[in-house]
């Protein structure tokens, strides 16, 4: 109980401190983002975790001191990333994390549910991507799609030289850009997913007094909308929206039966070791994807964990 007290001493001593000298805790986040960029620079290992850790200063601060001095910093670590590193890395701090930081602190200043929250995150990291491929690929003088087409040719063209791998790989290139969009959409949902429960993690820890939604391991998708969904997408798949469509549902219900697995771990054991155990057989065996989803699917009208449920108790 004494030790209780004694965090929760610290802690508001902590706040105290900041609201008592502002400058500093804006130099603080400005320079934990300018140390994580240049630490994605250093060692391209962990500018994946980079990005992923990049909105937490961005939404401490502006809930600490609001919107306007959280743009602010975004727009100097912009500028100092622009010139101290690279100008792309300038436009990532703007487009990318600075805009999704920006709307997720937007949403939990307005006081919106923890839903509506992760939602607001998940499609600005979605709308995130696009300004980004849009903005590379334009200030390369490319299109978008030709931006990306470019860019995978450069990776591909020492096989494009080998006779019939050429027509090979020219097939899955024209399937890749086709897929494209959704793949986007994609990437966005998994960054946003994750934006969204560390930068709460690290609220929680602070002490905040942020509601967290729900883990990944209790979420389930209308089922309606999504069986509606992927019919269509299967009846209209030559057509290009609707293929896309399909990949980014099929996704959703990849995430449910994700969802499902992950929820008979955490019930086995609370570790997390046997959690990332669970994610790290889920990437590199083929086999589980697929099984996986139609789990997901299974579980869209026969809820799984609440059957289990009844019949443990």
């Amino acid at each position: 109980m004494e030790h209780r007290n004694n965090n929760k001493n610290d802690n508001s001593n902590k706040d105290s401190a900041d609201k008592s000298n502002p400058r500093r805790l804006f130099l603080i986040c400005l320079a934990v983002i300018l140390g994580l960029s240049l630490l994605g620079i250093l060692f391209p290992f962990f500018s994946f975790a980079a990005a992923l850790i990049w909105p937490v200063p961005v939404v401490y601060l502006a809930l600490k001191q609001g919107l306007r001095r959280a743009a602010l910093m975004i727009a100097a670590a912009a500028l100092l990333n622009g010139i101290l590193i690279t100008p792309v890395l300038g436009l990532i701090t703007v487009a990318g994390f600075g805009f999704v930081g920006f709307v997720m602190s937007g949403a939990l200043l307005e006081k919106l549910s923890p839903f509506k929250v992760l939602l607001f995150t998940v499609l600005a990291a979605v709308a995130s991507n696009f300004l980004l491929i849009t903005g590379i690929s334009m200030g390369m003088g490319y299109s978008f799609q030709e931006g990306i087409r470019n860019a995978l040719l450069e990776n591909l063209l020492p096989l494009l030289d080998n006779g019939e791998m050429s027509v090979l790989v020219q097939m899955q290139l024209d399937l890749v850009m086709r897929l494209m969009p959704g793949l986007i959409v994609i990437s966005g949902l998994v960054s946003g997913i994750l934006n969204y429960y560390i930068v709460h993690w690290f609220l929680k820890a602070k002490n905040m007094g942020i509601t967290i939604y729900r883990t990944v391991d209790k979420w389930r998708f209308p089922a309606g909308y999504i069986t509606a969904a992927i019919v269509l997408a299967l009846l209209f798949r030559d057509q290009a929206v609707m293929l896309n469509l399909g990949v980014i549902v099929f996704f959703l219900v990849f995430l449910q039966g994700f969802g499902v697995g992950l929820f008979y771990v955490i019930k086995k054991s609370s570790s997390f070791f046997w959690r990332w155990i669970y994610v790290f057989f889920v990437i590199v065996i083929p086999l589980l994807p697929p099984f996986l989803i139609l789990l997901g699917l299974i579980d869209l009208w026969f809820d799984i964990r609440k059957i289990e449920f009844t019949g443990s108790g």
